[in-house]
């Protein structure tokens, strides 16, 4: 209301000041505690109405300091979440595009970051891979120097004669024959393996042997601990017999024995017959069957070498033959019974079945 003249003018009261902020420093001089608040702080961005030019803008006589400091802290606390969901969305991004390292939260607590180095695999990455351990080759048992060979009349394995192997012509065998008067130095041997003994096969050989006892291997296979196979002359049960024998996978060996005893310094057609699918080995003498056992199978040995006048046992060589060999031949199958009487009829009588390998024949 506008004073009137001749009236007298009452003093008004000073306006009250504000105090200061509650946890803060007082206003500025001349600030207004009912000016906008800053753009950040606003609610979807929007400015406060401005009141029509002319029109006084109404104050408040007492601001309320405390809802303006829980707004100013709950603006605080708005800006610390934003901040805080930058960092992590950046950690996350750059340990994505990177692979330089792996974060993890426990118990509500942010670890740092692990770096991995280029040698070292991550938690989930698996070490590299073991390179494949090939096998070792196969090695024989140590064996005397050979001097000279002598071909194969089938095949491609020559015989490796040992120095006390001679090669000449015996009464009672028409073709050569191979002499061994026994000894370490009286052996013939391939330097490769002949046939499968894990398969049926036939091995033959003419034999002569020269002294009534001691035990004699005419024609074995392998230079291993055990030799796979052998043919020849052994004792049992007190007397001395011919034998066709098998070394089983596993251990100990299984026999066929001849039916009567054996003979001395006459020439005798051994035939030894393995038929895998059975597991039935035969021996045959000049052409007869003898006698037959059954073999979980055949243990191969070594190199699996065709060894004549020797065999393998304990890792060393043992029944040295003493006589002659002659007329040596092996098949990969089982040969029939009417081809092992046409061999005893020598070369104008040949099996129906030729063998694989063969050397000294008639």
């Amino acid at each position: 209301m506008t004073p009137q003249q001749g009236q007298p003018v009452q003093p008004q009261a000073p306006m009250p000041q504000p105090g200061p902020p509650v946890g803060g420093q007082p206003f500025p001089p001349g600030a207004q505690p009912a000016q906008p608040v800053a753009h950040w702080q606003q609610q979807g961005g929007f400015q406060p109405p401005v009141p029509p030019s002319g029109l006084p803008v109404a104050q408040s006589s007492t601001p309320d300091w405390a809802a303006l400091a829980e707004q100013n802290e709950q603006s605080a606390k708005r800006g610390r979440r934003l901040k805080l969901i930058g960092v992590v969305t950046a950690v996350v991004v750059v340990a994505a595009a990177g692979g330089g390292g792996y974060w993890y939260l426990q118990h509500g607590k942010e670890k740092e970051p692990v770096a991995q180095g280029p040698d070292k695999p991550g938690p989930t990455s698996p070490g590299p891979s073991s390179p494949p351990v090939s096998a070792p080759p196969v090695k024989g048992i140590d064996s005397p120097p050979t001097v000279g060979s002598l071909p194969a009349k089938k095949g491609s394995a020559a015989l490796n004669l040992g120095a006390d192997a001679k090669q000449g012509t015996m009464a009672g065998f028409s073709g050569q024959v191979l002499k061994l008067p026994s000894g370490q130095d009286s052996f013939a041997s391939t330097s490769t393996s002949v046939i499968d003994v894990n398969k049926s096969f036939t091995v033959s050989a003419r034999v002569l042997v020269d002294v009534p006892n001691g035990n004699r291997s005419a024609v074995s296979q392998g230079d291993g601990q055990y030799y796979s196979y052998s043919l020849g002359r052994a004792g049992n049960n007190g007397h001395d017999q011919w034998y066709f024998k098998v070394q089983v996978p596993g251990g100990g060996s299984v026999i066929a024995w001849s039916k009567g005893d054996a003979t001395v310094n006459q020439w005798v057609l051994l035939t030894g017959v393995y038929d895998d699918p059975s597991g039935q080995l035969t021996l045959y003498v000049n052409g007869a069957p003898q006698s037959s056992a059954k073999s979980a199978g055949v243990q191969p040995s070594g190199t699996n070498s065709l060894q004549v006048g020797r065999l393998s046992s304990n890792s060393q060589w043992a029944d040295p033959w003493h006589g002659a060999v002659a007329d040596i031949q092996v098949w990969d199958q089982v040969l029939p019974e009417a081809d092992i009487v046409k061999i005893v009829a020598g070369p104008s009588s040949p099996p129906s079945i030729a063998p694989i390998a063969a050397w000294l024949g008639g």
